[in-house]
């Protein structure tokens, strides 16, 4: 699922064959750390042994794998940053992925998504759900994810051929609670599960790219330059303002007929914008009305923005006349250069901006 995410994230329009990621360097007995966010993971999990660990990104998207010598339960645990949506929203997808899977050919859930309580958080800020499997080698499966502060998302995976889902659901919490988590962590909003939106989204045909003036060429630079800002400067910028309140996002179940294994979701009660969820681990394609540009030409007319937030950079592209279709906007991505793209991880920051977009 993750080498799939990666050639479609990272390399929309290209033909290359993802290759295999890098394994971590880590000795046999020694547990593995996550420096960014300060999470540890010993090398044995409720009985099972660490097997591999491998970086997708290094420090931004890692996962960690265990087994038992009979092969009978597996357990993978993921960590990887926030660049988009939230833990419901990835829940959803990761419910859906999964849901997918051949190997399970179909799986009936116990329950609804159940809100829980992380290990040193204050709120149900993760969500929970085990599943019985119609067919395949397994049993059952169950799955975990929640936040890790506001900069990352946490994810276990169990699946067993042994044990049914209500046995391992209480398995998973318990490997949860095994993990290394550090001392103080950023509270996080309650977390309810994605429900359906109740409205569609305001399409008016294909979107036409907005004239490239000085205007909107200023407009892209500033986005680069604010999506390349660390969080230290961000938290400097807005420290005489309070933080916007969580986003609440619904399922755009019509919108997203077509597009494979991504999904389309909106923030609850709006119709002129969305986020393409790319599978599950975190990258997405957001199109919503351009503010930027609304603020450096009050006489512009209406315009949307068309961004793509991989795991370390946002792109920008030329900004649309109207909303356009999701479809569309993946054809945006796919086929045209980006206008801007910054960095948004590590030190060194690198923005590109198109020369042509500032004619």
């Amino acid at each position: 699922m993750r080498l799939l995410l990666a050639a479609i994230a990272l390399c929309v329009a290209s033909p290359t064959i993802a290759q295999q990621p890098p394994q971590l360097t880590l000795g046999a007995t020694e547990p593995y750390r996550h420096k960014p966010s300060g999470l540890s993971v010993p090398t044995t999990l409720d009985g099972l042994q660490r097997t591999s660990a491998v970086a997708y990104v290094p420090d931004l998207d890692e996962a960690l794998s265990f087994d038992n010598p009979s092969n009978s339960d597996t357990l993978t645990v993921y960590v990887f940053r926030n660049v988009s949506g939230s833990v419901p929203l990835w829940f959803d997808r990761i419910d859906w992925v999964a849901s997918h899977r051949d190997i399970y050919g179909g799986l009936v859930p116990l329950h609804t998504p159940t809100a829980f309580t992380p290990p040193g958080q204050g709120t149900a800020s993760g969500l929970i759900d085990s599943y019985s499997v119609s067919k395949g080698p397994y049993r059952s499966t169950a799955i975990a994810f929640m936040p890790l502060g506001a900069d990352w998302y946490v994810s276990v995976r169990y699946s067993s051929k042994t044990l049914d889902g209500a046995t391992l659901e209480t398995h998973i919490r318990a490997v949860v609670a095994a993990l290394g988590w550090p001392q103080k962590i950023a509270p996080q909003p309650a977390a309810v599960p994605v429900a359906d939106c109740t409205s569609a989204l305001a399409l008016s045909g294909d979107a036409k790219p907005i004239n490239r003036s000085k205007a909107m060429g200023s407009a892209l630079l500033f986005g680069a330059l604010l999506s390349s800002a660390s969080t230290d400067e961000k938290q400097k910028m807005a420290k005489d303002e309070p933080p916007p309140p969580p986003v609440t996002w619904c399922r755009d179940l019509a919108a997203s007929i077509g597009m494979g294994s991504s999904g389309v979701y909106r923030p609850v009660g709006t119709t002129d914008r969305y986020l393409i969820a790319y599978q599950d681990a975190g990258r997405g394609l957001m199109v919503e009305p351009d503010t930027l540009s609304a603020l450096l030409d009050t006489k512009a007319k209406a315009s949307w923005s068309v961004t793509e937030y991989e795991v370390a950079a946002a792109g920008s592209y030329i900004p649309r006349d109207r909303l356009p279709p999701p479809d569309q906007a993946l054809k945006i991505v796919g086929k045209e250069h980006f206008a801007s793209k910054a960095t948004t991880w590590g030190e060194k920051r690198d923005i590109q901006i198109d020369s042509g977009v500032m004619k």
